[in-house]
């Protein structure tokens, strides 16, 4: 489970969490999300940046705190336990040897440098190429819980294909956006479709009850309008039209799956609008 800012998409009041019009972190995916003590597990974050800024990335570590809010985990981590640097979209953890339910990982992605101080209640300051300290919302502070289990595991959801208009779209596939008006004055809604498995795992937890996930897929692009921000992975299928703004934009789009027990994967595609 990844939880940014308000443990929900960070745009603007008027935009909608689909629209990624600011730097996004949009997902951590732990390569094991349950995990046992001593075990070491590989993060990896999707983020974009839409001015195509360098982000420098703060990790920190801290096992299970009273709260689950991502400030009090760097609190816990302290600045001077955090890992910052350029380009660190990775990290791994050795989960500790805890009688916690989980162990937490602060993720920091700033349009700049970090450094120690203070930003409204963070311990931490974001300053972009001039020096200026940014405004919490123009960066990204979110908490990832590994889970620490001794016996029951759990793997990342499984994405089956993704499907635009009927066609298959595939990586290297780039199609145009769809016009309503013969001048692209106006643009038709397109039919997206992500086939994710909704129950990629079943078995037993801990207390040997049983265990039968929900997938939810989430739908991001850097413009144009989806019908839906989310779908049941089980019914996955989406509309999404260009704006006029977007004519003659190269949007790129991102499909999140993530399970209700910490697992996540994604795909990456793009579309041209004429």
């Amino acid at each position: 489970m990844l939880m940014m800012c308000a443990l929900a998409a960070c745009s603007d009041d008027f935009d909608p969490g689909s629209l990624v019009s600011k730097t996004r972190v949009l997902a951590v995916q732990a390569d094991t999300p349950f995990a046992l003590p001593g075990q070491q597990v590989q993060l990896n974050a999707l983020a974009y940046d839409p001015e195509g800024r360098a982000l420098s990335w703060g990790w920190g570590e801290c096992e299970a705190v009273e709260s689950t809010a991502a400030v009090d985990c760097l609190r816990a981590a302290r600045f001077e336990g955090l890992r910052i640097g350029p380009n660190l979209t990775t990290h791994t953890l050795t989960v500790p040897n805890t009688q916690a339910s989980y162990a937490g990982v602060v993720v920091i992605a700033c349009p700049g440098t970090i450094e120690a101080g203070t930003t409204q209640t963070m311990p931490i300051v974001c300053r972009d190429a001039e020096g200026n300290a940014l405004p919490l919302s123009e960066f990204e502070l979110g908490l990832k819980r590994i889970f620490v289990r001794p016996s029951a595991q759990n793997l990342n959801p499984r994405i089956d294909g993704l499907t635009i208009d009927g066609v298959d779209w595939a990586e290297d596939m780039v199609p145009s956006a769809r016009c309503k008006q013969a001048d692209c004055s106006e643009f038709a809604n397109q039919e997206i479709v992500v086939r994710a498995d909704d129950a990629s795992e079943q078995g037993v937890d801990n207390a040997g009850l049983p265990i039968t996930e929900q997938s939810v897929t989430h739908f991001f692009a850097t413009g144009g309008e989806f019908d839906d921000e989310y779908k049941l992975a089980r019914s996955g299928d989406n509309k999404w039209h260009a704006r006029k703004e977007d004519a003659g934009k190269r949007i790129t789009f991102w499909f999140v799956v993530r399970d209700d027990r910490g697992g996540v994967s994604w795909i990456e595609r793009a579309l041209q609008v004429p």
